[in-house]
């Protein structure tokens, strides 16, 4: 006769069958009594055992700031994924000025796998620059802490500056309100603004209005803090209003700040302390300068704006496009596929 031996790990109990490998020696059966559970060994990233072998499983108290149950595979820690949906994020990363390739960072931050030691490509998002879909690997890939290349800037005053004055207000880019004609003029309005966001003389590109005969291209004739004028004869009613950019509108993707300003009016040395861009359009507004002017500066007057090689050292994730996004289209990312 044969008899079957299984180990008691519960000294109460002469049969105890909770935990016992079966007679094979194949399986280990985990049958807990009434509505008991199996707790995993936890700890934090840096109690992972030294020597993992695949195969191990625990549970990580710290990866993504709630904890997941994580699995050596393939060499490596990965996180069991939820089979649940979680929220999309949509981020918007600015507007392309023709010559940068990097928008960023994301946020939220890659998904905890890359805490885990894999690599992170873009597989949690869907890009789109003015509508157009971008393809992953094709169009774009994902870096980390990228170096921006040095940015030169031609930057028109909206309005103009006295001597000994530090802040510079550009030509812009806004939503508008409401729009009206007298058979003369056309005037577009707009919320209302720290200074006058259009130079009398600049050009100024109108679009997606309705009825559509306010849309073109047009010459500002005047403009206050919350409206700007041109010569139209047009005169319905508006029932949609749209958008109105200047043509020298910048759309910067590099951080300003130490940025230098030079042109006439400018002290030597002269760099950005702040800066502001639109919160819907994100065009460049206004610069905060750590010199006052030394001249009037008329409206409408170029000046330069020079942003050094900067590497990002934050661990941020970026987008990198392999062509430059073209002048004024949008960059927007939905963050948090596939989760």
């Amino acid at each position: 006769m044969r008899y079957l031996k299984q180990q008691n790990i519960n000294r109460r109990t002469a049969n105890h069958k909770s935990v016992y490998v079966d007679y094979t020696d194949t399986n280990v059966v985990l049958a807990p009594v009434n509505s008991g559970s199996v707790v995993l060994p936890s700890g934090t990233t840096a109690q992972r055992p030294i020597n993992p072998v695949n195969g191990m499983m625990r549970y990580n108290t710290n990866i993504d700031g709630s904890g997941e149950v994580e699995i050596y595979q393939g060499s490596v820690w990965r996180s069991l994924r939820f089979k649940e949906s979680t929220g999309i994020v949509q981020q918007n990363l600015g507007a392309g000025d023709g010559l940068n390739t990097i928008f960023g960072p994301l946020s939220p931050a890659p998904p905890s796998v890359v805490a885990s030691g894999t690599t992170w490509g873009g597989q949690n998002l869907l890009v789109v620059v003015e509508n157009v879909l971008q393809l992953n690997s094709i169009n774009y890939v994902v870096v980390q802490n990228p170096t921006f290349s040095s940015e030169t800037y031609t930057i028109t005053t909206s309005t103009a500056l006295a001597s000994n004055s530090n802040v510079l207000y550009l030509n812009s880019s806004l939503t508008a309100t409401g729009a009206s004609g007298n058979g003369s003029t056309v005037t577009l309005t707009f919320s209302t603004q720290n200074a006058p966001p259009f130079a009398v003389g600049s050009t100024i590109v109108v679009t997606g209005f309705t009825p559509s005969g306010y849309n073109g291209n047009f010459t500002v004739t005047a403009c206050t803090n919350a409206s700007v004028s041109y010569a139209s004869t047009f005169t319905t009613t508006m029932t949609f209003a749209g958008n109105i950019t200047a043509k020298t509108a910048i759309y910067p993707t590099v951080n300003l700040v130490g940025a230098t300003v030079t042109g006439t009016g400018i002290q030597a040395n002269t760099t950005v302390l702040s800066y502001t861009l639109d919160s819907v359009t994100d065009v460049l507004t206004s610069l905060t300068l750590n010199k006052v002017t030394n001249a009037v500066i008329a409206t409408n007057s170029s000046l330069t704006l020079t942003e050094a090689t900067n590497t990002v050292s934050s661990g941020g994730y970026y987008i990198q496009f392999s062509t430059p996004v073209p002048y004024g289209k949008v960059v927007t990312v939905l963050n948090g596929f596939d989760q």
